[in-house]
Formats: C-alpha cells, sequence, structure tokens
C-alpha cells in the first residue's frame, strides 16, 4: 500500500515538473514598444510585440509590409511577411508575433485590436457590447 502511494506520487511529480518545462518553453512573451528598450532579447528569441500603427507609415517593399508602430513613447519599425488582415489600418493597435533584431521588427503573424462597434452594410451602427443600435 505505502509502495503504490509512493509510485502514484512520483508519477504526479513528474506530470507537473514535465509540463511546467512544456509551457516554459513555449512561452511568448508580450511587450510594448518602450518595453523592449529595458529587456535583453536575443536575436532568435520570438516575442509579441504591441503597439498603434503611426500615420502615413505603411507602405509595401520587396514584397513585405512595412510599417512604425508606437505606444507613444517610442516607435519601432515593423517588416511584416505575412497575411494582412482586413481590419488592419493607421492608428489601430495591433500584436505582432516575430523577432526584434536592432530596433527592427520582423513579423510573420499579426492580431488585430478592433472596437466593439460593428456598422452593418446599410449603414445602421451596433454596439456589441449592449447588443444595441
Amino acid at each position: 500500500m505505502k509502495k503504490n502511494f509512493i509510485i502514484v506520487l512520483l508519477g504526479i511529480g513528474l506530470i507537473i515538473y514535465a509540463s511546467t518545462i512544456i509551457a516554459s518553453r513555449n512561452t511568448i512573451y508580450y511587450y510594448t514598444t518602450s518595453e523592449t528598450e529595458n529587456i535583453e532579447i536575443t536575436t532568435n528569441e520570438r516575442i509579441k510585440l504591441g503597439g498603434f500603427v503611426v500615420e502615413d507609415s505603411v507602405s509595401q517593399e520587396d514584397g513585405f509590409t512595412v510599417f512604425t508602430i508606437t505606444d507613444g513613447n517610442k516607435d519601432i519599425e515593423i517588416v511584416f511577411d505575412g497575411f494582412i488582415p482586413e481590419l488592419f489600418q493607421e492608428n489601430m493597435g495591433v500584436i505582432l508575433d516575430g523577432v526584434l533584431d536592432s530596433d527592427i521588427f520582423f513579423a510573420d503573424d499579426m492580431l488585430v485590436k478592433h472596437d466593439n462597434e460593428y456598422v452593418s452594410s446599410d449603414g445602421e451602427t451596433y454596439d456589441v457590447k449592449s447588443y444595441s443600435k
């Protein structure tokens, strides 16, 4: 009985240990543009970077979408190689996934933050939170 209890405890401990190791290796941290100054990031470490797209900064160069994001304090140039969501536009919040190298962020995945307001094709505005017109 005591031997079985020890085996069960060791099994549970092994599962917890393995889960912790797997989770720590697959964690991708989210930073704002200003926070990149105070952290040490290796050039091959993937991070998530968030900010607002700077107005008049979006362009196409050599098949890449190049733009700048900011958190209001620091701007970072983005070189994006991936699918551009339909909601992507200037002054819109984005979260990018990629690597930072010498104040240029090379991204291949993008999430666009949007508001909770929906405008239908007939021009009516709906608030998603309250489901009202």
